[in-house]
């Protein structure tokens, strides 16, 4: 298991549109109530859920950008551009949003990573 770390975070709060206690280091987008709602398979991502809110109207805690923990749905190879998935997780990069690139390996489903958040390939 590789440890993630983060660096450099650029955070800001936020209200949850619901129950996000489970989706800490997933991909979060704000709905048109202005609210933070988890990100969907190749959405563009608004960025990473750092605390984890139990309930409609708590304060999230957003990463907008710098290198954060964030949580894989496969397996990613370090360097490798990564793109959202469901329930917020992160994969290899195939078609739609960026999302960042992958600072350390990610073993699998549920693995912890680093991402480099919102920062685009070469």
């Amino acid at each position: 298991m590789t440890h993630a770390y983060e660096a450099d975070l650029v955070c800001q709060g936020f209200k949850a549109d619901t129950d996000l206690s489970d989706y800490q280091y997933c991909a979060v987008e704000m709905n048109t109530d202005e609210e933070i709602v988890l990100a969907s398979e190749g959405d563009l991502m608004l960025g990473v859920l750092q605390n984890d809110p139990s309930a409609a109207g708590r304060t999230c805690r957003v990463a907008l950008g710098g290198t954060t923990t964030a949580i894989g749905s496969a397996e990613i190879e370090e360097g490798a551009n990564v793109q959202v998935t469901d329930n917020g997780k992160f994969k290899t990069y195939s078609s739609g949003a960026y999302a960042g690139i992958a600072v350390t390996p990610c073993g699998g489903d549920g693995q912890q990573f680093s991402l480099d958040i919102n920062r685009v390939p070469a």
